[in-house]
């Protein structure tokens, strides 16, 4: 088959590269990725759409990237344009607050918010403002790779395949790295900003660009009063008025990424007592007291979404002995630690533990008396490769049992959740129900927005009488899905995928279908060779993404575990690339090992690990997880040995990352175990790809 024009330009390649070329591929792979991580932690920061679609920004860029590989190195009007987009885009970003961004939200069940109280004009206006948002900044994004994209292409085409392909790897490792230090430090935007324009400098080495860098760089940096910047939020942290001059410091509010997460108040009797109306004070004494209106002087109490400190404030206050108290954001429990009134963190009796509250529940050996679920919902997600939320696994079945488990003979859990009425406190119940065998005692509370309270253990036989009785009317729902472990999505109502997902990710496969036709290249994407690397593609992320979430159940849903997972994969890949470089594996024997291995992680046992060491967890379970990349690498890389044009196979192996990123979403249908039966799907399809293409298509193509 004849490869277009455009392809047939990029494919030559040159084995004898210079230091210069191969050190411009590898800071423009680390470049590349570093900015990838940079724009899906920012966008979805900033313009709260992109929270509920935070794998359309991974997409976009892989869609870009691939783009760019292929094409090569950008023209000058395209070269001189990305320093004015970029600027442009990161701009909106950090201005989308004053340009009203955050407001067009989709709704925490994943859907588009409040068009069923529109009419049929607000409704369609709604719709083109969501769509007209999401690819307007999708565009901007793909924009931006296709250029960045372009710099490792031109640099492929003047090093032989593998080691070209190596050194890619290499580069993407060191970005990866390099951003989750800089999370690891509680750095911002401003600084991920100053980072990665610094590393394009080389590329773009005249005045005007720099100047562009530098102009996005300071509207970035435009100072924000008390903001702060987690590994997993931006923090807005502001003083409340206090009831006097005297009592400065008497309340606080927290707000992560645009949306309110907590008040930090003075609950003491004292303070109370001298300033009884004083809000929000007087408003949430009674919601923090109220598991201690069932266990009113618990010895050992656990407190699972700690936050700043108002529940273990709770726990102290009614003579609690000891307290652990779990959070895993280390800037909101430091916040905690320097602010509140109480200053309960201070306490010889509060052990604080920056930690995921279901790896916490699945690793400590204390038994308590009571078990405080706080208010744990996230307004993150668990990755930047996937569409789950953050704090899923810990409203699950399993984890209710997990802490069933840690509770003495007498003890009591009590869990908070501003739900209401609706499917999510009915999933809420009956899973809590299901962990413990008996329906928990249920109340809807007027102390929280919404809120529902369910208790089980010893506290559950305790009425708290000012408050409405849900249990009867929770009990009688009927076919209601659970959340568990293999599908733990408490704010999707049906096994389904919702229409704001749908909708997004049609368009945007017809859009780039026919951006590849405009360009020519989608001609070439029809042959035997770009089907292969296509679906080894789509087979790797499902991996990651399989990867991310199989870790997250053994070590918890922290960035350091997602980091971890990225760069053990990229490690794998580099090891396979340096295998593959030696020695001459049959391809055969190859998919065999991978489809062996995938099919057989359905029955690993990867509870059993749960009491293990942390070395253990590592190198066995996550040497098992990747151990699949490993052997998908060597199919990748004997391939790219044997049929060369590295950048093509790289921009096509992309293009089924994109389509791999969109296959993602039927996990929200099939639960976590579909993720392993599409990767071994379409492993076999690569497989089927590569017996079905000859290669003396391939040296015809060349000839041509």
């Amino acid at each position: 088959m004849s490869l277009p024009v455009t392809l047939r330009r990029v494919s030559a390649e040159h084995p004898n590269a210079s230091l210069g070329g191969m050190a411009n591929l590898f800071l423009a792979s680390v470049a590349t990725l570093y900015f990838e991580l940079l724009t899906i932690r920012y966008l979805s920061t900033e313009v709260r759409v992109f929270t509920n679609l935070k794998n359309l920004p991974l997409i976009a860029s892989f869609f870009g990237i691939g783009v760019g590989i292929i094409l090569g190195k950008p023209g000058k009007r395209l070269s001189a344009v990305f320093p004015l987009v970029a600027s442009v885009f990161f701009s909106i970003i950090r201005c989308a607050a004053w340009l009203h961004l955050p407001n067009t939200d989709v709704s925490w069940t994943y859907d588009l918010s409040q068009t069923a109280a529109l009419g049929s004009f607000g409704r369609v206006w709604y719709a083109i403002r969501f769509i007209g948002l999401v690819f307007g900044l999708s565009s901007l994004i793909v924009a931006l790779f296709v250029v960045l994209g372009g710099f490792v292409g031109e640099s492929l085409k003047h090093i032989a395949a593998l080691k070209g392909y190596g050194i890619n790897l290499a580069g993407s490792l060191a970005g990866v790295l390099l951003f989750s230090a800089l999370a690891f430090f509680n750095s911002g935007p401003a600084i991920w900003l100053l980072v990665g324009f610094a590393l394009l400098v080389p590329f773009f080495p005249r005045v005007t660009p720099i100047i562009l860098f530098l102009l996005a760089i300071s509207v970035v940096a435009v100072p924000q009063r008390n903001t702060f910047w987690s590994p997993y939020y931006k923090i807005d942290f502001v003083p409340l008025p206090s009831p006097d001059a005297s009592h400065q410091g008497a309340a606080y509010s927290i707000v992560t990424n645009h949306v309110w997460y907590q008040f930090l108040v003075n609950l003491s009797p004292a303070f109370l007592q001298r300033y009884p109306n004083a809000e929000p004070n007087r408003f949430l004494a009674p919601y923090y007291d109220l598991p201690y209106r069932l266990v009113p002087h618990p010895r050992n109490v656990l407190i699972l979404g700690a936050g700043a400190g108002n529940d273990v404030a709770a726990a102290l206050r009614h003579g609690a002995q000891h307290v652990d108290a779990v959070e895993l954001d280390p800037i909101i429990l430091r916040l905690g630690r320097q602010f509140h009134p109480e200053n309960p963190y201070k306490s010889p009796n509060v052990t604080a533990h920056v930690n995921d509250a279901r790896a916490f529940l699945k690793t400590t050996r204390n038994k308590y008396d009571l078990v405080v679920f706080a208010f744990l919902d996230s307004t993150t997600l668990l990755s930047g490769f996937s569409s789950l939320r953050l704090d899923n696994y810990v409203y699950t079945v399993e984890s209710f049992g997990n802490a069933r488990d840690v509770l003495s003979p007498d003890g009591t859990l009590v869990l908070s959740f501003a739900t209401g009425r609706n499917f999510a406190t009915d999933r809420l119940y009956k899973s809590v129900a299901k962990a413990f065998g008996v329906e928990p005692a249920a109340y809807f509370t007027r102390y929280w927005v919404n809120g529902i309270l369910l208790v089980e253990g010893q506290g559950r036989t305790t009425i708290i009488p000012e408050l409405f009785n849900a249990g009867p009317e929770l009990q009688a729902k009927q076919n209601v899905i659970l959340a568990t472990d293999h599908w733990p999505f408490l704010y999707l109502q049906n096994r389904s995928i919702p229409t704001s997902i749908l909708v997004v990710s049609a368009l945007f496969l017809l859009t780039a279908w026919a951006f590849l036709r405009r360009l020519g290249l989608a001609r070439g994407m029809t042959s035997g060779f770009s089907y292969q690397f296509f679906f080894l593609g789509a087979g790797f992320l499902l991996l990651e993404t399989k990867g991310v979430t199989q870790m997250s159940l053994l070590f918890g849903s922290t960035w350091l575990v997602n980091a971890v997972i990225i760069s053990s994969f990229l490690v794998m890949a580099i090891a396979s690339n340096a295998v593959a470089a030696y020695f001459d594996i049959s391809k055969v024997v190859s998919y065999g090992l991978l489809l062996f291995v995938l099919g057989a992680d359905f029955w690993f046992p990867y509870s059993l690990l749960n009491g293990s060491a942390s070395w253990m967890k590592i190198v066995v379970g996550g040497g098992w997880v990747a151990l699949p990349v490993f052997f998908s690498g060597i199919i990748f890389s004997h391939s790219l040995k044997r049929q060369g044009r590295a950048a093509e196979a790289l921009g096509i192996n992309l293009f089924g990352a994109v389509v791999g990123g969109i296959l993602e979403n039927s996990v929200m249908v099939g639960g976590t175990p579909i993720l392993g039966i599409l990767a071994i799907t379409l492993y076999l399809m690569s497989a089927l790809a590569s017996m079905l293409f000859r290669e003396t298509d391939l040296a015809a193509s060349r000839v041509r």
